[in-house]
Order: structure tokens, then C-alpha cells, then sequence
């Protein structure tokens, strides 16, 4: 890299409850062959040992690293920007201690950044898994950006709304000043990468001068287990449901997001879809999808007691006369049904879910 400014990379860190993959997250970072690099470490009130091991490792490393063992927030965006605040590289990194780098590929990474002070950022678009002990699986599905490359900022964007996700941000190299631009993480939002990534593409609609790089190299390793979120899809929704409220609420709900709200809708209790269409304005929103209220009725046949379960829930009712009943649920929508005595009451819930409006 001769004539090249080598400039500091701050790698922020958050670890729960990681003992048994801080070893192998430590030594990635250890061993990308860049002499400046800074590691901060943000422990959210685990209840394991890895405290102690962080403590451990920081003494060892060719690299100064802070270690910050708070109380546990749940908060994944102010714990990135608890990170990020402690750090001062031009160049910043945003890993978990569960997920590994492949350091080859970030060490390319570096160099294109070093190089161009245009850049914005360089990720990756190809996902790579690992299990619990580190062996490579074929469990994660690619990316749709690493089979369908953008042309522009737009089409990232694009897939932020339509899919999703664009690219994990813990495969990206970031300027910091554009980090800084954009204010870091959003503290109020359950969702994190998602929400820097629009940040920052909206940032370089408005910012034309800034470019950015995908490669087609895994520049790190997604480490599958029980706790990722990906497998609570409860949390999932709320992630993008106040994802979209704040930053999409214009457009209507994507497919995507349809289609897995309808699955989860037939493999789970009509309780706990109550509770899934509680979280905000924009879950309840859901239930004004034709599909969805198709699932809820084909899944509540089966149901017995609905109208009990209702009223464990937030809503008024008010009678309108003639057998005619109106209910307001969670604020948002108006259901109205008549209470005929000679309809079964699979037809009532039918006709209960029929004709719900959104207010």
C-alpha cells in the first residue's frame, strides 16, 4: 500500500452471552494483516463468562481493545452507537462476537477504502454460514443483491423496502464521517442494520459525490443458532413493521412481508396472531391485507370461543341498533357484524373478519 494513507479501522463489538464464540470472532480480527485497527467491545450484561474472557483477550491482541461490560438494554442500536462513540477511526466495522470474519476479504476491503475516498462503504453480497462449532452450512440462502446486482443506490434501496435487506452490515467497511452524516444507529427502533442501511443510502441519493463498492466474496461468516433473530419472527415484525411506519410509510406492506405474516399466521394460535397484530400501527395495518384476513379466517374455523378472547383485548364496542354491533380494535380498525340469532358462529367470525376498514 505504498503512498497510500493507512487509515485507523474501528471495529465496534457487541457481545450477550458469546463465551463460546469470542475465541474465534478475537482471532478473525487478529488476523487481518492491517497494522491499524482498534476493537471496541460493548459486553450487554451477559451472564456467562465472557466478560472475563474479553478482559483476557484484550491484553493479548496486537491492537488496542476496549472492553464495556454494561447492565443489559436489549437495545442493539444504542448498543452499536455505545460501540461506535468509543471509537475514533476514519474506517468503522460493525461485527457480533458470534460471527467471524474471513479476513482475506476484509483486509481487500480496507485497502479499496484506503485507496478511494469516494467510497462510502464496501460490503459483500455473498452470505456465508457457519454452525455452533464453526463448520461452514448450506443453511443460509443468498442474498437476492448477490444473484441480482444493483446498478445504483436506488436499486439498494429498492431491496431495503421490497426484500428486506440488501446487505448484512457486518460484511460492510464504513466511512465514519458518513456514518456521522446520518446519525449512527436509530436508539428508538427495535430494528438496527436495516434501518443505518436506508440512513445511509438516502445520505448518497442526496450526496452524489459518494460511491460504493459490493463484492462478490463472503468478507465474513453468519454464525446459525438458536438465538439469532431470524427465528423469533414475532420480533422479526416488529422490526420491520416500525422499519416501514418510519421510513416507508407511503408505500403499502411488501409481499415478503405478507407472505411470512400468512404463514406464520396457519402454524400458530389465533392468540398469538393477536398479539403479533398488537405491536404497532403498522402490524395492526396488516389485517387490512386481503390475504391475511383469508388465513385468519381460514385458521380461526377451528377456533371455539372467539368472541371471549376478544374481549381480552383493547377495543370498545358500541351497539347501532337492529342487532347491529361496531367494535374499534387497538384504535385502528372497525369491525361490524350483526348478531343474528340464526348464524352459526363460524359464520359471525367469518363475517367479523370480512368487513374490517381501516381507519
Amino acid at each position: 500500500m505504498s503512498g497510500v494513507k493507512e487509515r485507523l479501522l474501528s471495529i465496534c463489538c457487541l457481545g450477550y452471552c458469546h463465551a463460546n464464540y469470542i475465541s474465534d470472532a478475537i482471532r478473525s480480527i487478529r488476523d487481518i494483516d492491517y497494522d491499524r485497527i482498534e476493537v471496541v467491545v460493548v459486553d450487554d450484561g451477559s451472564s456467562d463468562n465472557s466478560v472475563a474472557l474479553l478482559e483476557e483477550f484484550s491484553g493479548a491482541v496486537p491492537f488496542k481493545m476496549t472492553v464495556v461490560a454494561q447492565s443489559n438494554t436489549g437495545n442493539v442500536g444504542l448498543n452499536f452507537n455505545n460501540a461506535y462513540r468509543r471509537s475514533v477511526g476514519d474506517l468503522v466495522a460493525f461485527i457480533s462476537l458470534d460471527d467471524v470474519y474471513n479476513s482475506s476479504v476484509m483486509l481487500k476491503q480496507i485497502e479499496m477504502m484506503n485507496a478511494d475516498p469516494g467510497l462510502a462503504f464496501v460490503a459483500s453480497s455473498k452470505t456465508v454460514s457457519i454452525d455452533n462449532d464453526g463448520y461452514v452450512t448450506t443453511k443460509a440462502a443468498q442474498l437476492p443483491l448477490y444473484s441480482q446486482p444493483v446498478g445504483g443506490v436506488e436499486g439498494l434501496l429498492e431491496l431495503e423496502y421490497s426484500e428486506l435487506g440488501s446487505f448484512y452490515i457486518q460484511s460492510a467497511v464504513f466511512r465514519r464521517e458518513v456514518i456521522d452524516a446520518v446519525g449512527a444507529f436509530d436508539e428508538d427502533m427495535t430494528g438496527d442494520d436495516i434501518v443505518l442501511r436506508t440512513k445511509i443510502f438516502r445520505y448518497l441519493q442526496d450526496n452524489p459525490g459518494y460511491r460504493f463498492e459490493i463484492l462478490r466474496e463472503n468478507s465474513f461468516f453468519y454464525r446459525l443458532h438458536g438465538s439469532n433473530v431470524h427465528r423469533n419472527f414475532p420480533r422479526q415484525v416488529r422490526i420491520v413493521t416500525e422499519y416501514l411506519g418510519r421510513y416507508w410509510a407511503g408505500r403499502r406492506n411488501p409481499k415478503l412481508l405478507v407472505d411470512w405474516t400468512c404463514a406464520y399466521v396457519s402454524d400458530n394460535p389465533f392468540d398469538d396472531c393477536v398479539e403479533l397484530f398488537s405491536m404497532n400501527g403498522r402490524a395492526a395495518a396488516l389485517l387490512s391485507e386481503d390475504r391475511i384476513r383469508r388465513c385468519l379466517r381460514k385458521s380461526l374455523a377451528g377456533e371455539v370461543g372467539f368472541f371471549r378472547r376478544l374481549q381480552r383485548m383493547v377495543y370498545s364496542r358500541v351497539k347501532l341498533g337492529e342487532g347491529k354491533r361496531k367494535v374499534v380494535l387497538l384504535g385502528f380498525f372497525v369491525f361490524e357484524y350483526s348478531k343474528a340469532r340464526k348464524k352459526s358462529a363460524s359464520r359471525r367470525r367469518e363475517s367479523l373478519i370480512h368487513h374490517t376498514n381501516y381507519k
